[in-house]
């Protein structure tokens, strides 16, 4: 079974909760929303696959791959996803449990643990997405420097894809999730040298989330 979050939740308490959620529970619901059944969650991971796509374009290679980093992978739905498009593909968690999950059933992806913060590659990507992760950063300066470093990784003319709430404010909605307004998404992210490609809704009530979408033009 797993446990309700922590009242406290800190980076430790956060570990140690998604490490033990993604050893105890099913693929969708490890990752997904817990209060949803297998076959609910299964229909929202691939609404919200069908927006990365949509947000990326449709055009594959395989003689020129995008290059593509799926940050907070969980246990790889989306990074499997992007490979058997043609993609080449990292992913990262910092779940050493989703990542061994990961590297068990990789179709070629490229895994590794490590938080959005610490990711440090010796290249840049065509597109870089995070899946229902920003929002589990409670501490707001962990929080900016995820979503900075992110950024970082855009090569000029690539595609930034973040997950979470368009709303006016922040919201804290239990001890592990706090969205954050559009605009603090757009402010920090612009003065990265991006242009706002606007919000794409996931299209399902049940899922409110969907993509702050940023291509970098500088």
């Amino acid at each position: 079974m797993v446990d309700e979050p922590p009242v406290e939740w800190d980076s430790e308490t956060a570990l140690r909760y998604w490490d033990n959620r993604h050893a105890a529970v099913d693929e969708w619901r490890s990752g997904g929303n817990i209060s949803f059944d297998r076959g609910t969650n299964a229909i929202i991971y691939a609404i919200r696959l069908v927006r990365i796509t949509e947000a990326i374009g449709s055009v594959t290679s395989e003689a020129a791959p995008l290059r593509v980093l799926d940050a907070g992978c969980g246990r790889g739905y989306f990074a499997r996803g992007m490979s058997s498009f043609g993609h080449d593909v990292d992913a990262i968690d910092a779940s050493p449990t989703a990542i061994e999950h990961c590297r068990a059933v990789s179709a070629g992806e490229r895994y590794a643990v490590s938080t959005l913060s610490q990711w440090q590659p010796s290249y840049l990507y065509d597109v870089v997405f995070s899946i229902d992760v920003l929002f589990h950063i409670l501490d707001d300066d962990e929080w900016r420097a995820s979503v900075a470093n992110l950024a970082s990784m855009v090569r000029l003319g690539g595609r930034l894809l973040l997950a979470d709430h368009s709303a006016e404010e922040d919201k804290v909605w239990n001890p592990s999730q706090k969205t954050r307004a559009r605009a603090r998404y757009v402010e920090l992210i612009s003065g990265q040298g991006f242009a706002d490609l606007g919000f794409h809704p996931n299209g399902d009530p049940r899922d409110p989330i969907g993509l702050h979408a940023f291509g970098r033009v500088a």
